[in-house]
């Protein structure tokens, strides 16, 4: 290896101050006139729910709901919900993906430990399920 030599004044480049350094040479990033135009966010806003509680779903409020639905019993629909997150938990747990076409497609982007992070993509219109279940007028 060849040993390293030092500079001397005549090699260094001079420093010089930033602006005399842009004003020399055009500049690296266009105008902002020049670049697309971003879409406008939106804020989505937290539905407060009829006990007060913003964006907070619990267990009786998900049993209630369901039993309103379908008209079950809530013993009934308790055990169903419970069964469901359960099972839910369990396939997310082993890494299983969910698509659950009501909900959207969920899945575990993240594991440490005890906690999970999850991606859910929710579906933004009607989409056809593929072959139907009956044929029309088959199903009365």
């Amino acid at each position: 290896m060849a040993p390293r030599t030092s500079k001397t004044p005549e090699m260094k480049p001079a420093k010089s101050s930033a602006k005399a350094r842009s004003a020399g040479k055009p500049a690296a990033n266009p105008p902002a006139a020049a670049k697309p135009a971003k879409p406008a966010l939106t804020v989505a806003e937290k539905a407060a729910s009829a006990d007060g509680k913003v964006g907070i779903l619990r267990l009786k409020n998900l049993v209630d709901r369901a039993a309103a639905a379908t008209g079950g019993k809530k013993p009934q629909v308790k055990k169903t919900v419970e069964a469901t997150l359960a099972a839910m938990a369990s396939a997310l747990a082993s890494g299983h993906t969910l698509v659950l076409p009501p909900l959207g497609k969920l899945r575990v982007a993240k594991s440490t430990g005890g906690a999970m992070t999850l991606k859910l993509r929710v579906p933004t219109g009607k989409v056809p399920a593929g072959k139907p279940l009956a044929d029309d007028g088959e199903d009365e």
